[in-house]
Order: C-alpha cells, then sequence, then structure tokens
C-alpha cells in the first residue's frame, strides 16, 4: 500500500487551486520530486493532451524530459 504524503495543503488551498485550474496536491508532489514550478505546471498542461491523444510528439517529448532528471538540466 502507498503512503500518504503530506504536502502541508489545506481543503481550502486545494479547492482554490481547484477553483483556478491547479491541482494544487499534483503540483506539490512534483515540486516534492525537484521540478521546479514553472516546469511542474507546463508538465500538468501536457499530461491530459497525452491521456486523450491529442499531444504533439514535441510535447511528449518536453514532459518526459521534464519528468527526467537528467534530462531536465537541458532545458532549466
Amino acid at each position: 500500500m502507498s503512503e500518504i504524503e503530506d504536502y502541508g495543503v489545506t481543503v481550502e488551498e486545494y479547492l482554490d487551486g481547484l477553483a483556478a485550474g491547479v491541482d494544487v496536491l499534483e503540483l506539490k508532489r512534483l515540486e516534492a520530486r525537484g521540478i521546479p514550478t514553472n516546469l511542474a505546471l507546463e508538465v500538468m498542461a501536457i499530461t491530459p493532451k497525452v491521456v486523450d491523444g491529442t499531444a504533439t510528439p514535441e510535447e511528449i517529448v518536453r514532459g518526459l524530459m521534464i519528468l527526467t532528471p537528467s534530462l531536465r538540466q537541458q532545458i532549466e
């Protein structure tokens, strides 16, 4: 069973984020993996496109580069 991580996000912050179109918990999870906020938001925007099949090959590659620490250094 997976451990539950505490990212210090209140219910109010989470709901405010959702109202603004940002999943704050997902953002905090990506930031905890060392991904800078701007790149985390970018990969969060690419993910739904990958899921529904509308992402371009360039977006897929960029998303993979963001998620891979050794490749992320090339785009930071």
